[in-house]
């Protein structure tokens, strides 16, 4: 981990306060108290957390301090060696091997700080013996982080967006980014408001191993936020132009002259499509994973995870949700939607067709137009007069080795997010007739991510003017392999000629002044995290809106 993080390097609270900006020395913390609340809750026998030799410097008065100065006054020694464990160079606390395999164990959270000098010291009127300290327990460590946000008039914004970023330390090591924390900063000397940290630590305690269990799942969290950049109403050949705005956010001068201010961008437009993962939207910003999220998703093809609608309430792809009405077209029963026509090539057939649909498209966004109801195999055609079907979370069985089986109650009926069909576009093939976008690399290799898991199970090619359109051309359904299933060559590109955009007054506006259309109104699963990041959210609203009027940057 480094302290070279560009967002999020000032915290100004929306009600005007000034705070130190301790978000690397939270998010440290965090790190020790999530690991130690998964060993204590795992239980395994000789399994515990040590401290190492490696301390941050401790000093009495004002001289010799090195990095950046952390006062946390008179405390008990051992909370005292809990903050040279947490804030020292390298790694200051480690994960005993357990009885039962005698290996070691790195824990989930683990972090090393980069660097050549002691980033942090520690200012307090204590003297600190280095041995002799029995590690804190992870309620102990908590109350010891929200005493010194209190000592430092640090807000509960600021405490939950450190839980937040540390809870993406599992997904960072999953996709190998090193985490990029913002470098702490001092207070301008104008007190806070702010009376106390976290009015409820039991609650906050008592909810840690259903964050764990999250933040372990890096696929989960990682598909996660790529689907918030996704839209259910936007087909496949329409991805670059949904996209583009972002793209051009990022160009424009006022960003570019204020390194971190356009992922603080991303966040606002995270925190209004998905307030159920705001909390890892925030955090992935202060982290520096968040450009990593975009790059994915810029490859049409980001990570999928099945299981990861069920357990954030955010859909990953249109293969999520139902969608509505009729089957067949109203105005022609001959006709069905192609989106409809891949979900139920998803579901188990009636009749075995030796068709392979086990695995769903690689892609989140849904084919363009409508097909040929005659034309789609025999388990598309049974459902034609059938009520909307939908695949519904049921649960997990865990099994163990000792041959226990464990069965979860997470097997809720999970709503469907309502599509209105306005948008729906009645052509049948793929072009789109938009113009002036240069680069529509996303939407063609969407498309043939899309259209490929059709023509590589075992249909062939139907006489359809989409199969013949020259984004496809690169599709050879004559010869199929294991590996077509896993991947999509976009090496052939195909014509790019009048596959063109939207309106380049379309903006980053409209991004953030829609509501998520993939969460709708669902509030009963809204994460508990999101009243706290309420006030977030408005102030990075108004500093859009500052943006706008050319006052000031956000």
């Amino acid at each position: 981990m480094t302290l070279t993080g560009q967002s999020f390097r000032q915290w100004v609270e929306f009600e005007g306060d000034d705070q130190p900006n301790l978000l690397a020395v939270l998010a440290l913390a965090w790190s020790y108290i999530l690991s130690a609340r998964l060993i204590e809750l795992q239980g395994r026998v000789g399994s515990k957390i040590i401290y190492t030799e490696t301390t941050a410097p401790l000093y009495g008065g004002e001289e010799g301090l090195y990095g950046f100065s952390v006062d946390i006054g008179t405390v008990d020694p051992r909370k005292l060696r809990w903050f040279a464990a947490i804030l020292a160079p390298g790694s200051g606390f480690r994960v005993t091997p357990h009885q039962e395999d005698g290996c070691s164990h790195f824990s989930p959270w683990a972090l090393s700080l980069a660097t050549q000098t002691p980033p942090f010291s520690i200012k307090s009127g204590e003297d600190l013996k280095m041995s002799g300290h029995t590690p804190l327990s992870s309620y102990e460590a908590l109350q010891s982080l929200i005493d010194i946000c209190n000592r430092q008039g640090v807000s509960s914004h600021q405490l939950y967006a450190a839980l937040g970023t540390a809870l993406l330390f599992p997904t960072h090591n999953y996709l190998k980014v090193d985490p990029a924390l913002p470098h702490p900063t001092a207070s301008n000397g104008r007190l806070s408001s702010a009376k106390s940290c976290c009015e409820d630590s039991d609650q906050l305690f008592s909810d840690l191993p259903y964050y764990i269990t999250l933040s372990c799942g890096g696929d989960v969290i990682n598909s996660t936020l790529c689907g918030v950049f996704w839209d259910p109403q936007v087909p496949s050949n329409l991805a670059s132009p949904w996209l583009q705005p972002l793209m051009d956010l990022k160009g424009r001068k006022d960003m570019q002259s204020a390194p971190g201010h356009y992922v603080e961008v991303l966040a606002l437009i995270c925190a209004r499509r998905a307030p159920n993962v705001v909390f890892l939207s925030i955090g992935a910003a202060i982290s520096g994973l968040m450009s990593h999220i975009l790059e994915q998703v810029n490859t049409a093809q980001p990570p999928l995870e099945r299981h990861a609608y069920a357990w954030t309430g955010v859909p990953q792809s249109f293969m999520d949700i139902a969608g509505e009405g009729a089957y067949y077209e109203t105005y022609s029963e001959d006709y069905i939607l192609r989106s409809d026509c891949w979900r139920l090539r998803k579901l188990p057939p009636l009749i075995d067709d030796d068709l392979h649909y086990r695995i769903g498209p690689f892609t989140p966004w849904e084919p363009p137009g409508r097909a040929l109801l005659k034309n789609s195999p025999l388990r598309v055609q049974t459902h034609k007069n059938c009520d909307r079907h939908a695949l519904a979370y049921r649960g997990s069985t865990w099994c163990f080795s000792n041959e226990r089986r464990l069965e979860d109650d997470l097997g809720r009926d999970m709503p469907t997010p309502h599509i209105f069909q306005t948008l729906r576009p009645q052509e049948g093939n793929i072009f789109h007739g938009l113009q002036f976008l240069g680069n529509e690399d996303t939407s063609i290799d969407a498309t043939i991510a899309s259209f490929r898991w059709v023509l590589d199970n075992g249909e062939g090619r139907p006489s359809e003017a989409a199969y013949k359109d020259p984004w496809l051309g690169s599709i050879d359904d004559t010869e199929h392999d294991t590996m077509s299933l896993y991947s999509c060559s976009s090496a052939s590109k195909g014509s790019q000629e009048n596959r063109s955009s939207l309106d380049k007054s379309t903006g980053p506006i409209a991004w953030i002044n829609q509501s998520s259309s993939m969460t709708g109104e669902r509030e009963v699963y809204d994460s508990p995290l999101k009243r706290i990041y309420r006030s977030l959210y408005l102030r990075l609203n108004k500093a859009w809106l500052c943006l706008q009027k050319k006052k000031i940057g956000v």
